[in-house]
Formats: C-alpha cells, structure tokens, sequence
C-alpha cells in the first residue's frame, strides 16, 4: 500500500478532516463487477469511471458524451452517431467506433446475459461509416433508445478476447470516465484518482475515494466527525445538518419508490382480490410522517415522478374495514384468535426485507402491524442482501424507480417476459403476469408519438391498480448533505437508491 494512502486512511479511522485535494463520498451500494453490461442501476462508481455516447444534465435533459451529435429517421429505426475525436481510454489507447460496436454486440449476447440486455434487443444491425461515425438500424421504433446509449462503453482492445463474465477487467475496469480506479477494498472503499485524458477537461479533484456505508445513519455520524465529505442521511437525522453552518443541506427530488412485491405463485396471492384487500390496509399517510418525516410522497403506482404520470388515476384509500370485507367474501372469516381463517388455515406469510437498510425494516414493521389489525399474521424476515432468492419467498420489500424514460422500470420489472423463471435476467421477481400490462408495456416501448405513449401509460396504470403486483408504499426524496467547503453540487433528480447525485462529480472541489 502507498504511503499517502495508509496516511489517508488512518486519517479516516481517527475522523480527522480528510485532506483538500482529496474527495471522501458515502455510497450506499458496491457492484459486484465493475462493468457497465452489468449494472442494476445501484452503481454511483460506474459512472465516474466510464461515459456513454450520451449523458444527463441536471434536468435529466440529454447532452452529448462520447457522441457529439446524432440523427433519427423519421420512422425511428435509424440512428446515425457522431463520435468525439481524440478521446483516450484510462491506459492511453484511442476511442473508436469498434469498441462502441464491441458493447452493443455484448450487450445483445445471450451468452452474457446483461441485465440491460433487454434494452438493446431491438438493434437489427450496426454499420461502422468510419472510425468516428457508426449507424444503429432497429428492427422496431424503441424511443427510449437515444436514453440508453447513456450505457458506459467498454474497451475493444482489452476485452475482444476475454470472457466478460469471468474477466479481471471487473474488478480493475479501464474507461473513459473522469476518474479512473487506483485500488478496490471490498465492502470497504474504492480510491480513484483524476484520468488526465478526460476530455471534457481534468477533474477538480486529484483523489476520490468512495466509501461504502449501507446504513445511513453511520453516514450522518461520518459526516459529522469529518471522515465523509458528501452523503445522503437518515431521514429522522436529516434535520440536524439543516442548520449547521459546517455542512451544505439539500433535498433530492426522485424516481425512488418502495413497495412490497408479492410473489404470486404463492397460492395465497394467485386471487387479485387478496392483493386488492391488502392494498386497502397499509396506512401510506402514517408511513409518510413517521418514517421518512414527509421528505418525499404516498406512492399510488410506478410511474408518479414520470412525465408520463397521468393527471388522473386510481389509487388505494386506506380503508381497513373495506380491506375485512373484501376477504370475508372471499371465505376468510376470523378466528377466537383474532386471525383470519380459510379451510382452517390461518392467513399468514414472510416479509423480506434486506437488514442493511434500516428503511425497509421499518416499512415491513409497521405493514406487519397493519396487516395484524385485519387479522394477518406475518413475520417480519431481515437478512442481508444477496443471502436470500427474491423469485421464491412469500413478499419482498421492494424498490425501483428511473428518472429518465418510464419503459425502462415498467417493461422489465412487470412484462410477464421478464419473469426470472423465463429470463435470468429480467427483474419480474414476483412472477407477476396480465395480458393488459404487457399489451400496454409492448404499446408504449414500440410507440414514438408521445400522447400515444402516455395513453399506454394510463393503460399501465389503471391494469396495475385492478391486478396490483405490489403495495406501492412511498416516493422518497433524499436529503443529500455536503461539508461546506465542498463547491460544485448541482442537486439534480435522482434515482434508484439515490443514484445518480455524483452525476456531475468531476466538477466538485474543496
């Protein structure tokens, strides 16, 4: 280990102010594989350390990246890319059009079986004009498909021979990106240092270092004792960084809901009009005020942050006593015990949640203690990700949510194609299937008329509301909190997990 670093790091242990040329930023989640085909959109890393052909501005508003201008055909199948001269990957080697070429093939292979892959399989064909113009043909009009080309693209020249799978390249990527990777201690931190080819110019910062903290509440004790410069908090602790002239306060608006999946293969679920009751049962207000402090709003259906959410839809009340009713007919009647009964079986199932997120573990108490007052037993299952399959228990506390375009967190976590047991890839965890909801998806995938899409849209919604996969639960706002010398932030709308706040972070500076 260098000798700065060591220093560096103890000054980390102590909860001494990191140094000035040195950035120190809490995240919530660390990939597995640091290769773009891979990510799950958990990933702040990936965009620091690769770029896309297009990127976000802070209005979610397209600018250009690694493309400097593109074109689409009239009819929606053709686009024609403009890539940026003279830009260098991390090792020195040239930017061309074979290696975006490279991505999109691997993004395609089922042999690879990229979790985005579903976002590329409409790409007919891939035309290289010359090393800095290539022409993408789609078998169908996609118009999410300029949104995701923000894909990081990987290098030709070190990963044309290697399995993507297995390749070391995961764990010590090369990329465009500002920064590039200097050492990975897992679960730990990843330290970066400024890419001096960056072609949107040096970042402003030398040093990065990510500091991985699933809690947080532990990321609002480090901000405080100095060893993390910039994080997003607990919501019950946001409040004390409001008024302290230390730290720089601001609330991120986002895509990010919660919601509990049921897994409807569990013969409890496979009646809508069980889903339907349990929805009248959860208090969404009360979670509001008492879990998040209202930094954020009730959540009625996926797509409330969208511009494609429509003025008008239906949403659940919290109506217990309607919730009862629903069930009796249905043959649930209740027992000496206070519990629901059905063929003398009592109505009871598990809630996962995951441990190290002290969010859902609450959500899945107070929906046990909602679920009790109508009569349903459940037990409340904390373990930590990764440690239990989410395709196979009763109900899982979920979360999903993109500020960009709103195919890409519907089709591939409701269209019956995406259930895991068709496609391992695919984020249909519930096995959740309706004719309606994939006619609608398939209609505003393929569709490029705006209206037309938002009319799908509403098709979406109103099919969800009637054969509902979740209890859709909250929208959360984030408060993101910054020390006061750290200049650049520009809050933004974020997404799954908060993703997406460093999306300008090469401009950042102490």
């Amino acid at each position: 280990m260098k000798k700065s670093l060591f220093l560096f790091l103890v000054l980390l242990v102590w909860g001494v102010a990191t140094p000035k040329d040195t950035l120190v930023v809490a995240i919530e989640n660390e990939p597995s594989r640091l290769n773009p085909i891979f990510s799950e959109d958990h990933d702040v890393a990936m965009s620091a350390i690769f770029s896309g052909l297009v990127r976000f501005d802070k209005d979610m508003k397209v600018l250009p990246d690694l493309a400097v201008a593109w074109s689409v055909s009239q009819d929606g199948l053709t686009y024609v890319f403009d890539l940026r001269k003279g830009v260098k990957w991390q090792d020195g080697a040239p930017f061309g059009a074979d290696d975006v070429i490279f991505t999109l093939q691997s993004l395609k292979n089922p042999k690879i079986n990229s979790p985005l892959g579903v976002n590329f399989e409409m790409i007919q064909s891939i035309k290289k004009i010359n090393e800095n113009k290539i022409k993408i043909k789609l078998s169908k009009p996609f118009p999410a498909f300029l949104d995701v080309m923000s894909v990081g693209i990987l290098p030709k020249h070190l990963l044309a021979r290697e399995d993507l799978n297995t390749s070391s390249f995961n764990q010590s990527p090369i990329g465009t990106g500002p920064y590039k990777l200097v050492q990975w201690k897992k679960g730990r931190y990843m330290s970066l240092e400024a890419n001096p080819f960056f072609y949107l110019g040096k970042a402003k910062t030398t040093k990065l270092i990510f500091k991985t903290i699933a809690n947080p509440s532990i990321t609002s004790v480090e901000l405080k004792n100095g060893s993390v410069d910039v994080g997003l908090v607990d919501f019950e602790l946001a409040h004390s960084f409001v008024r302290d002239s230390r730290f720089g306060f601001t609330l991120l608006p986002s895509a990010d809901y919660r919601a509990l999946m049921f897994n409807v293969k569990n013969p409890l679920f496979k009646d809508p009009k069980v889903r339907v009751a349990l929805n009248y049962a959860i208090n969404k207000e009360a979670m509001l005020k008492t879990l998040i402090h209202s930094h954020g709003f009730v959540a009625d259906h996926p797509l409330q942050a969208s511009w494609a959410n429509p003025a008008v839809y239906p949403a659940y009340s919290y109506d217990p006593k309607k919730a009862l009713i629903l069930l009796e007919e249905l043959g649930w009647k209740k027992g000496e015990d206070g519990y629901l009964y059905k063929n003398q079986k009592v109505f009871e199932f598990d809630i996962y949640t995951m441990n190290n997120d002290p969010l859902r573990v609450a959500l899945a108490s107070v929906i046990q203690g909602d679920l009790a007052k109508i009569g349903i037993r459940t037990k409340v299952v904390a373990k930590p990700s990764g440690s239990f399959d989410y395709t196979r228990v009763d109900s899982f506390l979920i979360g999903w949510g993109n500020p960009i375009d709103p195919d890409l967190h519907t089709y591939r976590v409701f269209s019956s194609l995406e259930d895991t047991d068709i496609n391992a890839g695919g984020w249909n965890f519930g096995h959740y299937a309706n004719a309606e909801v994939d006619l609608a998806l398939n209609q505003a995938r393929n569709t490029l008329s705006p209206e037309k899409r938002k009319e799908a849209y509403a098709h979406l919604i109103s099919a969800l509301y009637q054969d509902p996969p979740y209890i859709f639960l909250l929208y959360l706002n984030f408060p993101l909190v910054y020390r006061a010398n750290v200049k650049g932030i520009e809050p933004n709308i974020v997404g799954h997990h908060g993703v997406g706040f460093t999306w300008n972070i090469w401009q950042w500076s102490k």
